[in-house]
């Protein structure tokens, strides 16, 4: 009995073996993530073919922008981080800087929205801004739901 299991524990953990490598090589649950963001837009406000090549130029400027300010405030947080044992860091000045970075990342945000708001026209300018007001809402309609949960029984 035992060597004929041997052989089919084998076979399934190398089986499970190549599907955690395809997974960690091609990361298909992130590939599918970015087309139908920027996607949405397009879609949504029916660009024209002009527009979505303007739209295509923004979205990549913004995206370079929003990385290299994450990553700059990464590293500041890292240094923060980083500098338990060390007393030399000034955490103030960190924090002030990472605000700083956080600011222009925000500028940067209503500095791209408000690119593609000029390349719309105006019947597509009245839904934009009805977009935004729905995203910055959060997509939900009324008061969030208050769960409550009872409190537990005493077991005696």
């Amino acid at each position: 009995m035992k060597s004929k299991l041997l052989p089919v524990l084998l076979v399934i953990l190398m089986l499970l073996n190549g599907v955690l490598i395809f997974m960690l090589i091609k990361k298909p649950h992130e590939n599918k993530r970015h087309p139908q963001e920027r996607n949405f837009l397009i879609m949504e406000l029916k660009f024209t073919n002009n527009q979505k090549d303007k739209f295509l130029s923004f979205d990549t400027l913004h995206r370079e922008n929003m990385m290299r300010f994450d990553q700059q405030i990464r590293r500041q947080k890292d240094v923060i981080f980083n500098s338990f044992s060390e007393s030399l860091t000034n955490i103030d000045s960190l924090s002030i800087l990472i605000g700083e970075l956080t600011k222009k990342k925000e500028v940067e945000v209503f500095r791209f929205f408000k690119s593609v708001r000029k390349i719309c026209t105006k019947d597509q300018q009245a839904k934009f801004d009805k977009i935004i007001s729905k995203a910055l809402k959060g997509g939900k309609k009324g008061p969030p739901k208050v769960r409550r949960i009872p409190p537990p029984k005493d077991r005696k």
